[in-house]
C-alpha cells in the first residue's frame, strides 16, 4: 500500500506567526494533536500538543506569551504520496513520531498519523 492511499488530504495547517492559544483550540476543534505550519505555501515545520507543554515548563511563560515560531520543530521528517506505508510506520518507530506530512514539491499534500495506520491495519483484517 502506498502512502497516498492511505493520507487524510484535508490537511489542518497553521501559520508560524500564529498565537498558540489558536492552536490549542484548533486542536479541540478539528479533534486533532499537532499541525504542519506552514509559510508562503510551503512546509516550515511541525507542531503538536508536546512541543507545547515541553515550552510552558519555564516559569512564568502562558500560551499568550508564544507563537507557533517558538515551539515548532523545522526538521521536519516528511514522506512523500509513492512512499510505502510499511516505510512511513518504520520512519515513525524509528523517529518516535505520530505524524508525518506528506510532501510534493515542498508543498503539503496529506498527512499520515499512527492513527491512520492502525485503522488501514485493522480494516484489513
Amino acid at each position: 500500500m502506498k502512502v497516498v492511499e492511505l493520507m487524510n488530504s484535508n490537511v489542518v495547517t497553521c501559520r508560524p506567526s500564529e498565537s498558540l492559544t489558536v492552536i490549542v483550540n484548533k486542536f479541540e476543534l478539528f479533534n486533532i494533536a499537532g499541525l504542519p505550519v506552514v509559510e508562503k505555501g510551503k512546509l516550515a515545520g511541525i507542531i503538536c500538543q508536546s512541543d507545547i507543554l515541553k515550552n510552558l515548563r519555564e516559569e512564568g511563560v502562558s500560551l499568550k506569551d508564544l507563537t507557533v515560531k517558538d515551539v515548532m520543530v523545522e526538521d521536519v521528517v516528511t514522506v512523500s504520496p509513492t512512499e510505502s506505508v510499511a516505510e512511513l510506520a518504520k520512519l515513525m518507530t524509528e523517529k518516535h513520531i505520530n505524524r508525518i506530512p506528506v510532501v510534493e514539491n515542498g508543498v503539503v499534500i496529506g498527512i499520515v498519523t499512527r492513527t491512520d495506520i492502525v485503522r488501514a491495519v485493522a480494516e484489513c483484517g
